[in-house]
């Protein structure tokens, strides 16, 4: 099968042209017409001799859904910190440590990516590995290196809090065919109760 080309409109971008711009700008330290038109004809060169694949964002906001993950965040943030805040102090031997292999479900690079920030920016969780769906056909995973957790059962309840965020994730930002496409790989795998089946 012969590689799709590219038409001219589609290789060029427009916000990566001006991000390029603003990059050459900022390398030389000087706004001057010289150095924009010579940053605009380079980034032009660029954006046309090596285009990047377009991307599709198959996303919806829900101004609503996002205070309610925001919120959850918040609560999720405020509880891991006092579990870690408790594990520096605590008397006894030092905590051990684990890290968790998780397969997601969306499908999507963008949504893998929103879970693992989520998900790293949580005290105590630190992402070492993100499997994206588009180099693994269609299944992503990350691996998280989880403070305090030595067990199976602990293991087992990072991976179940992982994959509700990527159900909130989901719930937020995915149009109805994207989170259609996510509740059948949930099926797939057994994890139903996990991905919410719920009408959205």
């Amino acid at each position: 099968m012969s590689a799709k080309v590219l038409s001219l409109r589609e290789r060029v971008s427009l916000p990566l042209l001006v991000w390029l711009v603003v990059l050459w700008l900022l390398l030389w330290g000087d706004l001057s017409w010289a150095n924009v038109i010579s940053g605009t004809l380079l980034g032009l060169l660029v954006t046309i001799v090596l285009p990047l694949p377009p991307v599709r964002f198959d996303v919806r906001v829900r101004p609503l859904r996002i205070l309610a993950l925001l919120a959850r965040f918040v609560v999720d943030l405020f509880a891991a910190s006092a579990q870690v805040a408790w594990l520096a102090v605590r008397p006894g031997r030092q905590p051990r440590n684990s890290v968790v292999g998780v397969p997601l479900h969306s499908g999507s690079d963008l949504f893998v990516s929103m879970t693992a920030q989520l998900v790293s920016l949580v005290p105590g969780s630190v992402i070492v590995e993100i499997g994206a769906p588009s180099a693994h056909e269609g299944q992503g995973s990350i691996f998280i290196h989880a403070l305090g957790v030595d067990d199976e059962e602990g293991r087992e309840r990072i991976r179940r809090q992982t994959l509700l965020t990527e159900r909130r994730v989901m719930r937020t930002f995915a149009t109805p065919r994207v989170y259609a496409e996510y509740l059948e790989r949930c099926r797939a795998d057994g994890s139903d109760s996990l991905c919410g089946g719920e009408s959205r």
